[in-house]
């Protein structure tokens, strides 16, 4: 695995502890920018694709979990929320749906910073490889579909038997250098729009 990258969205304060926390750790963390607002914390992330933002709770110009929310929105990374006993709380409604979104309180403990960095970079990789199987899967399925449906059409209008009909898909599909699934929603559409007429 790469060496994960992280941006902080923080204070000087707090980017100062943490970076001697990731300076000290055997672990191999990047950090890859530091912003002070939420907003440019935002553009930045979308630029950079971090594998995880640590913002505080408290920013100049937003709440940490008003950033951690639209970044969960835009499906970006996990981001993890530093923040005091007190404001931890307000931010349990938040996590209840999220599993990108994670929170620490201060003072920041060397092993909880870095096991929350490690745990949320591993559930997003993980996330994301679920991710890419299921929508494989339902690429799978609709092409499955297109091509039964296609494969229908022509052996209705001209007379094929199953075999013939699937061969001409795939000749098609050669000739064209497309998928097949690209020739049967090409065929779907065109005889939708003949048995419209």
């Amino acid at each position: 695995m790469d060496i994960p990258k992280i941006l902080l969205v923080c204070s000087e304060a707090t980017e100062k502890e943490i970076k001697n926390i990731i300076s000290l750790s055997p672990n191999n963390f990047r950090i890859i920018d530091v912003c002070r607002s939420g907003n440019d914390g935002l553009r930045r992330a979308s630029i950079l694709l971090p594998d995880v933002v640590v913002t505080e709770y408290t920013l100049t110009d937003m709440k940490g979990f008003d950033i951690a929310e639209k970044i969960e929105e835009l499906n970006l990374c996990p981001t993890i929320i530093v923040t005091n006993p007190s404001q931890s709380a307000y931010i349990d409604d938040l996590k209840k749906d999220s599993i990108n979104i994670f929170c620490i309180t201060k003072p920041l403990h060397n092993l909880v910073l870095l096991h929350t960095i490690e745990l949320a970079v591993r559930l997003s990789h993980k996330f994301y490889s679920i991710k890419q199987k299921v929508q494989s899967l339902e690429y799978q399925l609709e092409e499955r579909k297109n091509v039964d449906i296609a494969r229908g059409i022509l052996m209705k209008k001209f007379h094929l038997d199953e075999a013939q009909a699937y061969k001409n898909l795939q000749k098609k599909a050669m000739d064209s250098g497309r998928t097949i699934n690209d020739i049967a929603k090409t065929i779907i559409k065109m005889f939708e729009f003949i048995d419209k007429k």
